[in-house]
C-alpha cells in the first residue's frame, strides 16, 4: 500500500485502486473519442462547433471522474450536487441529436466511473451500430438542412405571388416560415425555407430575386445562421 492510500484510510475514505483509476479514466476518454467521431459523421452536411466536438470527447471523462469521487458515499454524493448546483448552463443545443449524444457521452462516462466498463464499450458500440442504420433506413435517414432566405418587399409593389415563379425555376421545395411588416406596413419581410434543385446555386436564386420589382433586399443563410440571429433578436 502506497502512502497515498495509506493516509486516505487514515481519514476514513476507501482509495481505488491506481490501476482501475487510470483504465476508467482512460477508456472513457477512447469512448469519448467515439462517440465524438460517430456524432461528427452522422451529420456531414453541418458545420458542428469545435467546442460541441470537445466536449462530447471530455463529458465521458468527466463523468467517470465524478461517479469515481463519489464512490458509495452518499454524503459526498449531496455535496457535489450541491457544488455543481452553482453551475448555469446558457448554451442552447440546435437539435435533439445533439442531446442524444450528449447523454451518450455522460452514460458512457458512468459506465466507466462505476466499473462498468463492459456495459459502456457495448453500449456506445451499439450506438454506433444504430446510427448507422438509422442512416439508411427510409423515413429516418438525415435529409438535406434547408437554406433560409429572407426578403424584404415593398408591401404595395411586391407579393408572395411574384417570387413563386423565381422560387419554382431554382428550388424543389419553399416554404414560407414567417411574414412580418417593416416601416409601418410599408415593407414585408418573408422569410422562406427552400432546398435547392441540382445545379442551382443560391447565388443565383439571390440574383434573380433582386431583379423582382418590388424586391428591397434579399439575404441568404443556413438554418444554424437564422436561429442564431432569432436568439440574438
Amino acid at each position: 500500500m502506497n502512502p497515498f492510500e495509506q493516509v486516505l484510510l487514515l481519514q476514513g475514505v476507501p482509495a481505488e485502486p491506481a490501476a482501475s483509476v487510470v483504465l476508467a479514466l482512460v477508456v472513457a476518454f477512447a469512448l469519448g473519442l467515439v462517440v465524438t467521431f460517430t456524432h461528427r459523421f452522422s451529420v456531414p452536411d453541418r458545420n458542428v462547433a469545435p467546442s460541441l466536438q470537445a466536449s462530447l470527447a471530455l463529458l465521458p471523462v468527466v463523468g467517470a471522474m465524478v461517479l469515481l469521487v463519489i464512490g458509495d458515499s452518499l454524503a459526498r454524493a449531496f455535496s457535489l450536487v450541491g457544488a455543481l448546483a452553482i453551475v448555469r448552463f446558457r448554451t442552447r443545443l440546435r437539435t435533439t441529436w445533439d442531446i442524444t449524444f450528449i447523454f451518450l457521452a455522460l452514460a458512457a462516462g458512468i459506465g466507466c466511473g462505476v466499473g462498468k466498463i463492459g456495459v459502456a464499450v457495448v453500449g456506445v458500440a451499439v450506438s454506433v451500430l444504430a446510427v448507422q442504420v438509422l442512416g439508411v433506413l427510409p423515413g429516418t435517414r438525415r435529409r438535406e438542412a434547408p437554406l433560409v432566405l429572407r426578403c424584404d418587399v415593398a408591401a404595395w409593389e411586391c407579393s408572395d405571388e411574384q417570387l413563386a415563379p423565381v422560387f419554382a425555376e431554382s428550388c424543389h421545395e419553399i416554404e414560407l416560415a414567417t411574414s412580418r411588416s417593416l416601416r409601418f406596413g410599408e415593407s414585408l419581410s418573408l422569410t422562406y425555407k427552400v432546398l435547392l434543385r441540382p445545379g442551382k446555386s443560391m447565388g443565383g436564386l439571390v440574383r434573380a430575386l433582386s431583379q423582382v420589382e418590388g424586391v428591397e433586399r434579399v439575404v441568404a443563410m443556413s438554418s444554424e445562421e437564422a436561429s442564431g440571429s432569432e436568439e440574438v433578436a
